[in-house]
């Protein structure tokens, strides 16, 4: 048995749940269950959200060791439930290295959701949580149209940029230029109201969440680190509103 290429794959699939938007524990527990159904004699598993470690022991006595880099994560949860099917399968079944592997393209090349669902998501988010933060009609329409350019900047910026504080600041910042304009030609008249609703959809309550879920799992080192993205995210989207109301609403 290959044992070194069995381990490869392991790892393959931990790295793409962990892209996915699996916790660190979900990952660990999948690829402790599927090295003990190859047979690996003792393993040793590290995970946090930028780095996988794995050290197993075959029957043979060979100690092999492997390690992913993850540069960037996310939330796909539709993708997350077929890769948790495959892990489950994989203990089953004990396919060879080869049919993990192709099993594991299968999910990856599966057809993504469609953008418009996105897009209708931002908009039923970012209008909804206007509503609520009493925009009225008018409000609510550029409430929508800036949930639109939110999701649109951001399908954009994830394709080269990963540090939320960037991302976050531009995504914030064009937001709320927009907003101020619209209240300056006097289609809308509560730019609070929007700003506070619309950018509800850049708050990463997920990944604070999941931090403290990381934290009482005793994961600590990955808890902090998923605190920290949020905050981090957080100051992005406050220094983004803060330049453009610095920047703009003076000259207005």
């Amino acid at each position: 048995m290959d044992y070194k290429r069995i381990l490869k794959e392991i790892l393959n699939i931990g790295r793409e749940m962990l892209r996915a938007g699996a916790e660190v524990s979900r990952v660990e527990d999948s690829m402790y269950r599927m090295c003990k159904s190859y047979g690996f004699m003792h393993a040793d598993i590290w995970v946090i959200y930028s780095n996988i470690q794995a050290t197993v022991e075959t029957a043979e006595g060979d100690i092999i060791t492997q390690i992913r880099h993850i540069p960037s994560t996310s939330s796909n949860f539709d993708k997350l439930d077929y890769l948790n099917n495959l892990s489950r399968r994989v203990c089953r079944q004990k396919p060879s290295p080869d049919e993990v592997a192709n099993m594991l393209q299968e999910v990856l090349d599966r057809k993504p959701q469609p953008a418009c669902l996105e897009y209708l998501a931002g908009i039923l988010g970012g209008t909804g949580f206007g509503v609520f933060f009493n925009c009225g009609v008018r409000d609510a329409i550029i409430a929508a149209i800036s949930s639109i350019i939110i999701v649109f900047l951001g399908r954009k910026l994830a394709k080269t940029e990963s540090n939320p504080l960037i991302s976050n600041f531009i995504q914030s910042f064009i937001t709320e230029v927009f907003i101020i304009l619209s209240v300056y030609v006097g289609f809308a008249e509560k730019s609070g109201n929007i700003t506070v609703g619309v950018v509800m959809l850049l708050v990463s309550a997920l990944g604070f969440t999941n931090g403290i879920s990381d934290l009482l799992h005793k994961d600590t080192l990955a808890g902090i680190l998923n605190i920290s993205n949020a905050i981090i995210g957080a100051a992005g989207i406050a220094f983004g509103i803060a330049s453009a109301i610095l920047l703009f609403k003076g000259v207005f």
